[in-house]
């Protein structure tokens, strides 16, 4: 599963994504759930990194979850402590998921601050008009 969400050319992730359903067709009532929960209409395109390689770029490190993890309690849990898984997964699909795809939406449109690439390419265009 790793591999296959990982998986940055849509090709191969079909090729692997073939090679785990063969390979696991001895739990049929796991793969009626992974095609239901995960597959139908789509819904692999929000967990590849083949359909979304904006999103999964420099996401590897330990720096960005510790991050994630960090603005998660304090921006939108207020650091309270949370006990309950439901109110948890409340505000992980009401409040963050809005918050991300107007973050990735604002990030494509290149609206806002500038992040590290951004000014990479811009070094990078200034010195070719230079030259």
């Amino acid at each position: 599963l790793k591999s296959m969400m990982w998986e940055t050319n849509a090709s191969e992730f079909t090729r692997i994504l073939g090679e785990f359903c063969v390979n696991n067709a001895c739990y049929p009532e796991f793969l009626n759930y992974f095609k239901i929960n995960y597959l139908d209409d789509d819904k692999y395109i929000q967990w590849c990194a083949a359909f979304q390689p904006q999103t999964y770029t420099n996401m590897e490190t330990n720096n960005f979850v510790e991050s994630w993890h960090n603005q998660l309690k304090s921006t939108y849990m207020e650091r309270k402590r949370n006990r309950r898984v439901d109110r948890l997964i409340f505000i992980l699909i009401n409040d963050i998921e809005a918050d991300f795809v107007a973050n990735t939406n604002r990030i494509q449109l290149n609206v806002g601050r500038m992040g590290p690439e951004e000014r990479r390419r811009k070094r990078e265009l200034d010195a070719e008009a230079i030259n």
